[in-house]
């Protein structure tokens, strides 16, 4: 009976042994995903604030390079009035007439073509069915093409 009790304890002993790495191993690959969650994570939220900082700056150095071409714009247009404005020239020729007004209405400047424009849509023609057919036949493109 003695012996029994140290076959059990030996057989309990070697199914401990047996399913205990893989529970440790569990532990540390949950870990280790963990950990690597949070690299991913830190690293995700630096790409953020590092793209968030470079619009910023991006939208600062458009808005001053905006502000410099305005004031550019601004100083020849008013040296050109100052310069050039005389009432000899013509007024197609005169240089002080060649700025536009940066306040200048929209109407000013070229606008596209929107699709209620009536020159738009008379150009615009419907697909052709070049199939040959005879006249009262009806072509690919009709809706009861090829219905019986």
């Amino acid at each position: 009976m003695g012996w029994l009790l140290y076959v059990l304890v030996f057989a309990a002993g070697l199914a401990i042994g047996y399913f205990l790495p893989f529970y440790r191993n569990n532990d540390s690959r949950v870990r280790e995903l963990e950990d690597h969650l949070k690299t991913l994570q830190a690293k995700y939220e630096h790409y953020q604030e590092t793209v968030t900082a470079h619009f910023s700056h991006s939208a600062q150095l458009v808005n001053n390079l905006t502000n410099a071409y305005r004031e550019v714009h601004e100083h020849l247009q008013k040296g050109a009035h100052e310069l050039c404005a005389d009432n000899k020239r013509h007024t197609a020729s005169n240089p002080a007439t060649a700025f536009l007004s940066l306040e200048s209405p929209k109407d000013a400047y070229p606008q596209p073509v929107s699709a209620e424009d009536d020159k738009f849509l008379a150009t615009i023609e419907p697909p052709r069915d070049y199939a040959t057919k005879s006249p009262h036949d009806k072509g690919t493109l009709d809706e009861e093409y090829g219905f019986k």
